[in-house]
């Protein structure tokens, strides 16, 4: 059974996490799992996400295809599958309190880094390959957290110089990856679960809501503002699920 309060502050997670995945092509998971593990168990959260996600990209990522540079996503994709069995393994044998503390961790850790990047610009392109760790650890954290995204993100921004080419192709990286976590979630049993596909159900409406209001002022919005509050977002999650777990 849904708590009522649980749920509205569940709704405005949402909202704002898929708001920001409106303006970047990423960013929804690593903003919404740090909160949403306060009140629901780790092992809800990521089977729930992965549903909403794939609804999410499917709509974002289908638009931004054209877009999109694929030959660096397929320079991603193989190490990623690698890291994402790695992380799956993890999800179902290993215990929740480590992994929520690795998780608050590394949402402050980005938190932090956006806000002391905001100014920087882009140097020379990172050597390609690059790919293999980022995409290792990038699949560790997708099918661990689902939060892989900003390390995918911090990849491309290395390599890719448009922003705009970035958030395409991050949203198509996010929906082959969340596909692909679809495929272990449904082989490992977790996303079977009606208390699961329920929720992911009713915060349905916040999804698609916060991604209308993120796609309409994403081609608006001031950069520096957008990783102010990105970075502020990431910084008090993963230290409000530090506290949690520590304290």
């Amino acid at each position: 059974m849904i708590e009522p309060i649980q749920y509205i502050f569940a709704l405005l997670i949402i909202f704002g996490a898929y708001f920001i995945f409106g303006i970047s092509g990423f960013g929804s998971s690593i903003i919404s799992v740090p909160l949403l593990v306060l009140m629901y168990p780790l092992q809800s959260v990521v089977p729930m996400m992965v549903i909403i996600d794939i609804c999410a990209s499917m709509y974002i990522g289908k638009k931004s295809s054209q877009d999109a540079n694929l030959k660096e996503l397929k320079w991603l994709f193989p190490f990623s599958l690698l890291g994402m069995i790695l992380g799956i393994v993890l999800l179902v044998e290993a215990p929740s309190d480590p992994l929520l503390i690795i998780l608050g961790c590394f949402a402050a850790i980005n938190g932090a880094r956006v806000l002391w990047q905001r100014n920087s610009e882009m140097t020379d392109p990172i050597n390609r390959w690059w790919a293999a760790p980022f995409g290792f650890f990038g699949g560790v954290f997708t099918a661990l957290f689902a939060t892989g995204g900003a390390i995918y993100a911090s990849y491309l921004g290395l390599r890719i110089g448009d922003p705009k080419i970035v958030r395409a192709t991050m949203a198509f990286a996010i929906l082959i990856l969340t596909s692909l976590r679809l495929t272990f979630m449904l082989i490992t049993g977790l996303i079977l679960s009606w208390p699961v596909i329920g929720l992911a159900i009713c915060l349905m409406p916040a999804t698609f809501l916060g991604i209308w209001a993120g796609t309409h002022v994403h081609t608006k919005l001031n950069k520096m503002a957008m990783q102010v509050a990105y970075g502020t977002i990431l910084l008090f999650s993963g230290t409000a699920l530090l506290v949690r777990q520590l304290f």
